[in-house]
Formats: structure tokens, C-alpha cells, sequence
């Protein structure tokens, strides 16, 4: 087991050093390729000799899981990424899982909200530092697009608000411009010099002034305190919907398109590698269409 160990050391190393894998990535591989080692150690199996019954034992072994399809999958990705490397740096000669297929995932559409609960949501926020706050939070990820990680990880030093624009860094460590409507620049405007005096006032450490997103007490704001506040502003407002801070990022995506923006602008304002991640959001405007279409024509109604 320790050559096992030493292996997945050097290939957690490979995929940030050479490939250039982000470190969550890696984090994400090293906890799959842990299940991958807890089997092996069940079964007392060594991982360059696996048999093909083996592998059928360790996949039935994961569907029987709670685990989803797409995590399943990625568990795949990851143990055949390992091997590929093993492989290739003569550590094996074969690689067991080689055949392996993933799993056929059923593709769910995103949640989004309409413009008017868009709008209701965007206006909730009071007055008051918290309440400025919220509404930057509201409006920056509506207006960018954004993933709710890129947000929290931008500094001041990040914004251009004379050319309404925030630097982010997306997944793979990739920098990309978003950009800010007029209402989001007059509301970070107004936000900025209250951030400063809370955080003078509470001395807060370097490190967390330079946030852009911070909490009451002027430290940087985690994902769960900003969760929290979309629940709050979703109870108060009575919301039917499920929301949280990525239904805002797929709401951006699905209105523009609405407005003839075109798929591709779509995959570079999201920051989407690959065109077919961002191909969904044309089809939540189908979707939209479809029972729009049932609706109102007289004879599309389904019974």
C-alpha cells in the first residue's frame, strides 16, 4: 500500500506542477483516489495487479453508493488519470481500468429565476451598511455572472469602476474581466467607503481589508454567511424557489441569451472552457419556449 501512497503523491504533484490543475482539483482527485485506496485495502488488493473482476467489484461497489452519477464519474476520471500516469512513467505497464465507461448522467436544467423575481430579490436590501452590502452581493453576481468563489476572492485592487469591470479568477486559475452594470457601480460607490470605516473601526488585519465582500465584523465574507443571507432574503420575500448565489449566475446566463446574446459571448463572459458546459443555458431558453408554447397555443396544451 505505501507504493500506492507514494504514487498518488507524485501524481497529485504532476497535475498541479505539469498539468497545471488548480489545487481544489487535486484536493478533489486526492479524496476520490482515497476511496480508490480504501478498497484496495479492504479487499487486500494490490492496485498494479488488479483483475478485471476487481475493477467490475470496485464499480458496483460505487454505484451502490450514495454517491451521484457525476461524482461517480469524476471518482473514474481521477483513478484514470492516475493510472494513465503510471503508465506512462513506467511505474505499470497496463491500466486496468482502461475500458472503463462512465456513467450516462441525466442532465438536469438549472434553476433560474424570472427578471421580476430577479428584480424583487435585487430590491429587498435596506439601508444601513448590511443592507449595502447585500445589495452589492445581489447585484455583482447578477450582473457578472459570476461563481460565488470568484466573488469572495476579489480584492479592491481587482475593480475598474470608472470602466465598470472586475478582474476574477475562474476555475484552473484563469483571470477574466466581468462586467458591472451602472446600478452595480453606484452601489459598490456607495459600499466602499462604509467597508473602509467598518474595517477601520474594527482594526481589522491586513489580509482582510484588501476583500471586497466582507461580514459585520470586517473580515472576509465565507460561502456559508453568504448562503445564509440569500435564505433570509428568500424567506422574507416568500420565494418558492430554491435559491442560492449560482442560481443568479445561471438566471445572468439564460436572460442574456433571451436578449440574442450569442452562445459563444455566453461562454467567455462565464468563464466556461468548454462549449458544451455553457450549452445548457440554450437549452433552459427551449425549455422556456416549449411551455410557453403548451400554454398558449390552442391546440398545444398536453392532457
Amino acid at each position: 500500500m505505501k507504493e500506492y501512497i507514494d504514487t498518488r503523491t507524485q501524481y497529485l504533484s504532476y497535475i498541479t506542477s505539469v498539468r497545471g490543475l488548480s489545487v481544489r482539483t487535486a484536493a478533489a482527485y486526492e479524496t476520490d483516489l482515497r476511496k480508490f485506496e480504501q478498497f484496495l485495502s479492504e479487499q487486500n488488493l494490490d492496485y498494479l495487479t488488479l483483475t478485471p473482476r476487481d475493477v467490475r467489484s470496485f464499480l458496483a461497489e460505487l454505484q451502490r453508493s450514495t454517491l451521484s452519477a457525476s461524482t461517480v464519474n469524476r471518482v473514474l476520471s481521477g483513478i484514470k488519470g492516475f493510472y494513465t500516469y503510471a503508465v506512462r512513467y513506467g511505474i505499470t505497464d497496463r491500466d486496468p481500468f482502461d475500458r472503463v465507461k462512465t456513467i450516462k448522467e441525466r442532465r438536469r436544467l438549472p434553476s433560474v429565476l424570472t427578471e421580476q423575481e430577479v428584480r424583487q430579490l435585487l430590491d429587498a436590501p435596506g439601508d444601513g451598511f448590511s443592507g449595502i452590502r447585500d445589495s452589492v452581493i445581489f447585484h455583482v453576481l447578477y450582473s457578472t455572472g459570476c461563481r460565488l468563489s470568484e466573488l469572495l476572492a476579489v480584492n479592491v485592487e481587482h475593480m475598474h469602476l470608472d470602466r465598470g469591470e472586475i478582474l476574477v479568477r475562474g476555475k484552473g486559475d484563469k483571470d477574466r474581466y466581468v462586467f458591472l452594470t451602472d446600478e452595480a457601480v453606484s452601489l459598490l460607490e456607495l459600499y466602499l467607503p462604509m467597508k473602509q470605516d467598518l474595517q477601520n473601526r474594527n482594526q481589522v488585519p491586513p489580509d482582510d481589508r484588501d476583500a471586497l465582500v466582507i461580514n459585520n465584523r470586517g473580515r472576509r465574507m465565507s460561502p456559508q454567511g453568504v448562503h445564509y443571507i440569500f435564505e433570509q432574503y428568500c424567506l422574507s420575500l416568500g420565494l418558492a424557489k430554491h435559491v442560492t448565489p449560482h442560481t443568479l449566475r445561471h438566471s445572468f446566463a439564460t436572460h442574456i441569451l433571451d436578449r440574442d446574446a450569442g452562445i459563444r459571448v455566453v461562454q467567455k463572459l462565464l468563464g466556461h472552457e468548454h462549449i458544451s458546459t455553457t450549452q445548457i443555458y440554450s437549452h433552459v431558453g427551449i425549455e422556456r419556449l416549449r411551455k410557453v408554447y403548451e400554454k398558449a397555443h390552442p391546440h398545444g396544451r398536453r392532457k
